[in-house]
């Protein structure tokens, strides 16, 4: 939240000034999934993902493009500091079993957010690995 408080000046004189300016949050499946051992985890980036939607409403009417992507599993440092033992064996389990998404596969979704025309905003994306059922 104060990272975003830091970039609202900026997002506001850009759109003023006709230049782009998207402020594009990271959350997670999470966030509209149901996943045992994950209730902390998945508060908190519901929170992003709905923060993010009230964003939208303030912002848009400046022409500042406001979305969030919601991954799913990314293969990340994330379940060695899960402190649920459960849950990070869940968590390697699946890096295991699936091919999961790389830091790449994320910040080429995010290019084609900013990327795409003025007039078009992608509020809301969920990229998962093909394999990942939820």
């Amino acid at each position: 939240m104060n990272v975003i408080g830091a970039f609202l000046p900026h997002l506001t004189a850009a759109a003023e000034a006709g230049r782009p300016a998207d402020l594009i949050t990271t959350s997670s499946i999470a966030a509209t999934r149901i996943l045992e051992k994950f209730s902390v985890y998945s508060g908190t980036k519901a929170y992003i993902s709905h923060l993010t939607r009230l964003l939208r409403v303030e912002l848009g009417p400046k022409n500042i493009r406001v979305a969030t992507i919601e991954p799913g599993m990314v293969d990340t440092e994330l379940p060695s500091h899960v402190t649920d033992p459960d849950a990070s064996a869940l968590m390697e389990g699946l890096l295991t079993e699936i091919d999961p998404l790389r830091s790449a596969d994320v910040a080429e979704t995010v290019a084609f957010i900013a990327a795409s025309p003025r007039h078009v905003n992608l509020t809301e994306i969920t990229v998962l690995p093909t394999a990942q059922a939820v």
